[in-house]
């Protein structure tokens, strides 16, 4: 257990250094979010410095897999938890990220070549309201393709509980044309193919958070709506980025944010036609 530990503080301190390497010319990037309120869904933003996050989170993943490979009593939950990789809409996610880079889920389990999706994804097929999450089940499984989780800190089977929040976000991939999206393949799968709807198109809501079952608070103007990443399809619900506008202004207590079993954001959409 004392090598899991050093092993998390190692992946940690790898992190850093390889975000703040990446990050280094974003502060001059141009960056637009417009207003959000609780009905109304921003229309399509361009933020150079939360493209980082997904950089950031390949940098610590591959480095904790190295890392982590080594230590052959590194074992995974095989039980209470099936990933399901099919599906009949589109593909909705949480990304997320604890305070030491833990609890790592940064991709979507629809992604054909994914190998960092570990979470309880959604199935968008219309309108309607949805709950997407990670679970200790989830996060601590070892799949039999893509192996165990490099970025958790294991006590026996179960992932240590989470503590604080350096990304939380909910992407829906394969819904919007980005200009910037030269792909030619299936919009579900490909995330550099256009989809079929402006991020003014939907309206979208964040209706909760919750923790181990229990609600965490947010503010909702604080939460940014849109076409975050131009350089892919997805929509996303930026509840917090250390690389995005909600680091400046925060809509939850990231500090204070501590799990150890789940946590679940539901959220709503509309304006979906197939």
């Amino acid at each position: 257990m004392k090598a899991k530990k050093i092993l998390a503080a190692v992946t940690a301190l790898s992190l850093t250094t390889v975000v703040f390497a990446s990050c280094g010319d974003s502060a001059d990037s141009s960056s637009s979010t417009a207003a959000v309120t609780t009905t109304t869904t921003t229309a399509a933003t361009t933020t150079t410095a939360a493209t980082t996050t997904t950089a950031a989170a390949e940098s610590a993943a591959d480095s904790a897999a190295t890392d982590s490979s080594a230590d052959s009593k590194t074992t995974g939950s095989d039980s209470d938890y099936t990933p399901v990789k099919t599906f009949k809409g589109y593909d909705a996610f949480l990304m997320f990220g604890d305070g030491e880079w833990l609890w790592g889920n940064w991709e979507g389990q629809g992604e054909p070549e994914a190998t960092k999706a570990f979470g309880v994804d959604a199935d968008i097929t219309g309108d309607g309201e949805y709950t997407v999450s990670i679970t200790n089940a989830s996060i601590s499984y070892d799949d039999p393709d893509e192996g165990i989780n490099p970025q958790i800190a294991l006590d026996g089977d179960y992932a240590v509980g989470a503590q604080g929040c350096v990304v939380m976000c909910v992407d829906i991939i394969g819904l919007l044309n980005g200009e910037k999206l030269k792909g030619t393949g299936d919009p579900k799968t490909d995330k550099e193919t256009p989809g079929k709807y402006n991020a003014d198109d939907l309206k979208v809501e964040l209706k909760s958070i919750k923790a181990d079952g229990q609600e965490v608070a947010f503010d909702k103007a604080k939460i940014k709506y849109g076409n975050i990443e131009d350089n892919n399809n997805c929509y996303r619900i930026e509840i917090y980025n250390d690389y995005g506008d909600t680091a400046k202004d925060s809509p939850i207590d990231k500090d204070n944010l501590a799990f150890e079993d789940s946590l679940e954001i539901t959220f709503s959409i509309e304006g979906l036609s197939e």
